[in-house]
């Protein structure tokens, strides 16, 4: 147990034997009991830091935001000399293997139809994220590989397509019409002078999404 004089030992080991808990068994079937028992603590001392379990998962999605921004710079620095283009590419398909990343993406599709949850999510993407992707999009115009005049916009535009959207835990349907989404998502962004999502990476996200569905199905 983290000592006594070490509360910020103690609410990251909080919230990473929580992350694992959701994760492994969902947002609604972990208890705060699941939490107390593997984590060896007084429910007293896990209140003393966190007031719910709703508050707990909020540190977790923070957590994982915060992940996939430290990801983000080690994958932009791995690739240093590309072009932004390159990059990009690079960032969607290193994003769609990293396990890590997706750790909690069934949690919060089952968690989808709850507004809270998802504003937090994707709120934590937008303002994490997006800035860096947009950096690249701008580096992008100077190369002459990314030609679309509004990097801001089109950074969030991807996210959030992608994380709404596309989720069909959030915007209800069948796979065929998902498929439909990704290709228009595709579509919309090599016309917008952002031509990153190949067919490859579109059939990939079609079937990392799909899975999740049958899933919460």
């Amino acid at each position: 147990m983290p000592r006594k004089n070490d509360p910020k030992g103690t609410v990251e080991k909080i919230v990473a034997v929580s992350s694992e808990l959701f994760a492994q068994k969902g947002y609604e079937k972990t208890s705060m009991q699941d939490i107390v028992d593997a984590l060896g603590m007084s429910k007293g001392a896990i209140f003393h830091h966190f007031k719910s379990k709703e508050e707990i998962f909020r540190a977790v999605i923070d957590k994982q935001s915060e992940y996939i921004k430290r990801q983000l710079q080690i994958w932009i620095e791995e690739m240093e000399g590309f072009t932004a283009r390159e990059k990009l590419i690079g960032i969607l398909n290193r994003n769609l293997h990293d396990f890590q990343a997706h750790a909690l993406d069934s949690v919060l599709t089952a968690q989808a139809q709850s507004s809270q949850f998802v504003l937090s999510s994707i709120q934590e993407s937008m303002n994490k994220a997006a800035p860096v992707i947009a950096d690249i999009m701008r580096e992008g115009q100077a190369d002459g590989t990314i030609t679309t005049d509004f990097p801001d916009e089109c950074a969030e535009l991807l996210l959030l397509l992608i994380n709404m959207w596309c989720d069909p835990a959030v915007f209800t349907c069948d796979i065929s019409r998902l498929t439909m989404r990704f290709r228009c998502l595709q579509r919309l962004m090599a016309n917008m002078g952002v031509d990153v999502i190949s067919d490859e990476l579109l059939s990939e996200c079609i079937e990392l999404v799909h899975k999740l569905y049958n899933k919460r199905g």
